[in-house]
């Protein structure tokens, strides 16, 4: 009988030694995968970002009619996405807004020339995207670029 005793207190020993070490090592492990997701989510929002702002320099100084396609693939940690323009001071900026861990980051690309843009929720879901930029004159002849995400 005692035998028995021993050896089940042993099992329980040995389980919660293992539990004791395998429980913080899994939290820890999938803690570092959501930090490399939101990483990764981030540099690629951030190639996004240079490169539509690259292109709308470029079309801009090419004027109107100039249109250039690019082939982007949205992650999906995206929340927000938009422009702030100013175009009597030229102060332009693509805005980004990502979910990262618990809290929101916004990242901000400046543009040295006249942009434009209104993207709907589908714009930056999850997946391959269209991005046509091309070179406008608004109403009054103020050149711009346009960016439209399909």
């Amino acid at each position: 009988m005692e035998k028995r005793g021993q050896a089940a207190m042993e099992y329980i020993l040995v389980a919660s030694l293992i539990l004791i070490v395998f429980i913080p090592a899994t939290f820890i492990f999938m803690n570092n995968i959501r930090k490399s997701t939101d990483e990764l989510a981030e540099s690629k929002l951030t190639r996004i970002g240079n490169d539509l702002v690259n292109t709308a320099y470029e079309v801009y100084y090419q004027g109107s009619p100039a249109k250039i396609s690019l082939k982007i693939n949205m992650p999906d940690k995206v929340l927000d996405m938009y422009v702030l323009k100013n175009w009597s001071i030229p102060a332009n900026q693509l805005v980004i807004v990502l979910s990262k861990g618990d809290s929101n980051n916004t990242l901000v690309f400046d543009s040295e020339v006249n942009i434009n843009g209104s993207f709907s929720t589908e714009s930056f879901s999850k997946g391959a995207k269209d991005a046509v930029i091309t070179a406008n004159r608004s109403a009054g002849g103020i050149l711009y670029s346009n960016i439209k995400i399909i």
